[in-house]
């Protein structure tokens, strides 16, 4: 590669890298949102209020928390934007590396679309959740771009282990099982960004022994992933696994305080980047 080219090659990592912090920051926010009961703190949108486009000091802390969230998704996008055209100018970039870029601004946009949705009808639930599996798809995507960008030379190769392909092949599945699962428990829970929003109505015991049967299975095909392959990217996934599973476990037993619920949701984030990496290390050699 020409060395000249290396710092076009350097910035377009470091956006995607940049890009990847920020996706999982703005799910820390978007939790926090919800759970300090800011989620209709701006009670319309793309304003805040009818009257004005920034909080007002009549909203209050409520205010100030949820167009905060607001302000920081005009950030992920501005930085998803820099990453497009940083590897726009990467001329020897990966040819996947564009158009999944150019997917995730994209995907971005349509966020803060669902998040405008979520709030023009007062929180709905099915909404809500939307709201964040599509947070967690970008994380995952952005996960699979800092791959391509950091390791261009890399060739896609399956495992020669067939355990190990069927393994890897269930692991999304668990992993969507797990979300999909999480926020259900979530949108039958107290923690609805407001007290008077609508709920799912399920059994939030009943909704939460499911997502638990999931996160072993996840737990049990990266322990098996992470026997055969013993790489730093396998270990990971699984410490991360076991810790947002403890914290799952001590939120419960403590009555759901808002700090464990937090943290249970940012690792979550945590828990796709790292179970998609382990994926793409596996793959990708």
């Amino acid at each position: 590669m020409n060395v000249l080219r290396l710092p076009v090659r350097r910035s377009a990592y470091a956006a995607a890298v940049a890009a990847l912090v920020a996706n999982v920051l703005i799910v820390l926010t978007g939790a926090l949102v919800r759970l300090t009961g800011s989620g209709l703190g701006c009670p319309t949108w793309p304003s805040c209020t009818d009257d004005s486009f920034v909080t007002t000091p009549e909203m209050g802390v409520h205010g100030v928390v949820e167009f905060g969230n607001r302000v920081l998704g005009i950030v992920v996008g501005l930085i998803t934007l820099a990453l497009v055209v940083a590897v726009a100018r990467h001329r020897d970039r990966p040819p996947k590396a564009l158009p999944l870029a150019v997917g995730v601004l994209v995907g971005v946009g349509l966020q803060g679309l669902i998040g405008g949705l979520s709030v023009r009808r007062a929180l709905a639930p099915e909404i809500v959740a939307v709201h964040f599996l599509v947070s967690t798809v970008l994380v995952a995507a952005l996960v699979v771009l800092v791959d391509l960008l950091g390791r261009p030379d890399a060739v896609l190769r399956a495992p020669a282990d067939l355990r190990l392909r069927i393994g890897l092949a269930a692991m999304p599945v668990a992993l969507a099982g797990v979300l999909v699962l999480g926020t259900l428990v979530t949108g039958s829970g107290p923690h609805a960004g407001d007290e008077d929003a609508r709920r799912f109505g399920f059994d939030p015991a009943e909704v939460a022994a499911f997502h638990v049967l999931f996160v072993v299975v996840l737990l049990g095909l990266q322990v098996g992933a992470a026997i055969v392959l013993r790489t730093p990217a396998a270990f990971a996934a699984v410490a991360l696994s076991i810790t947002q599973g403890v914290i799952g476990s001590v939120q419960e037993a403590l009555a759901l305080p808002v700090p464990l619920v937090a943290a249970h949701v940012v690792t979550a984030a945590l828990v796709v980047a790292a179970t998609t990496h382990l994926t793409v290390r596996a793959f990708r050699v």
